[in-house]
């Protein structure tokens, strides 16, 4: 026959269809009749002849398509893309696991190296973004440029870490590591706390910044006395001189003329104090405020 009355070929075990082929029977061995393709393919597997390769093939059109059953791993193979009806999904075990806009819900773990824009996301365990931002669901802990979070909030770089972390009834927010904590506005530093507790307010120089404190005051003491707006436990300084509460004259230290000490034990007869005015080691001083009889 020519090629166009081809009915069938048979070539190194491979059955072409002939183009005079138009709609195909097989038949039944058993009931010796023509049945339609309602009945299965069945490639079986024989001690000389195995499956794998087995399947639909269609060539003389570039090069040759296939759709068939291959090993290691054993598994169906297509050579081209498989197109769904856009209403069709993709199922495992009678549970779709894949349609034209969403994975399923039984999906629970994937490799994916990019998405689109995410319009909600919900995770249930550990993060990590990029190897620079962690969550650790264990501890309830969210750390930035570190995966081990001194805090419920951490901020680290180089040996540094910030950290924020809440009680129930109190905060605590700073730096965890030995470094120094500043708040600033413009770049500029306002507020400087140094790692021994040292704190600064403003800057060397910065005559032009302004502090202001609303309400009382208190310095070395646990109760301010609501009498006053500054409780101090100790001498003072102000003006460059010292202002101190004691019962007598010093007799050691060193003292600069101006330098006032109040008498803890004022009473009738007595003095209110006496002033330095003569700078040296104690200095000289002199008795002042006379308390009449």
């Amino acid at each position: 026959m020519s090629e166009s009355n081809d009915i069938l070929r048979i070539k190194d075990g491979l059955i072409r269809l002939g183009y005079a082929i138009e709609n195909l029977q097989a038949q039944d061995s058993s009931q010796g009749e023509y049945v339609g393709l309602n009945k299965s393919i069945d490639w079986k597997h024989t001690d000389g002849n195995h499956v794998y390769g087995k399947g639909l093939q269609w060539s003389g059109d570039g090069s040759t398509k296939v759709f068939n059953y291959q090993t290691n791993p054993a598994r169906i193979f297509s050579s081209e893309v498989i197109d769904l009806h856009r209403d069709a999904h993709y199922s495992i075990d009678n549970a779709p696991v894949l349609t034209a806009t969403s994975l399923g819900s039984t999906v629970r773990s994937s490799n994916l190296r990019q998405v689109g824009i995410l319009n909600g996301l919900t995770v249930n365990g550990d993060i990590n973004f990029d190897s620079f931002v962690f969550y650790d669901s264990g501890m309830s802990r969210l750390g930035i440029g570190t995966d081990a979070a001194n805090g419920q909030l951490s901020v680290a770089s180089n040996s540094a870490e910030f950290v924020v972390q809440p009680t129930e009834r109190s905060v605590s927010i700073g730096t965890y590591t030995s470094s120094e904590l500043k708040i600033q506005t413009d770049n500029t530093d306002r507020l400087k706390i140094s790692a021994e507790g040292n704190i600064q307010l403003g800057n060397q120089g910065g005559s032009d910044t302004k502090i202001n404190m609303y309400g009382k005051i208190g310095v070395g003491i646990t109760q301010i006395d609501p009498e006053v707006q500054v409780d101090i436990a100790g001498a003072i300084k102000f003006a460059g001189r010292k202002f101190i509460v004691s019962g007598d004259m010093p007799t050691q230290g060193t003292y600069t003329q101006g330098d006032t000490i109040w008498n803890s034990n004022p009473t009738p007869g007595n003095v209110m104090g006496w002033v330095c005015v003569k700078t040296g080691s104690p200095g000289v001083w002199k008795s002042f405020g006379n308390i009449s009889n």
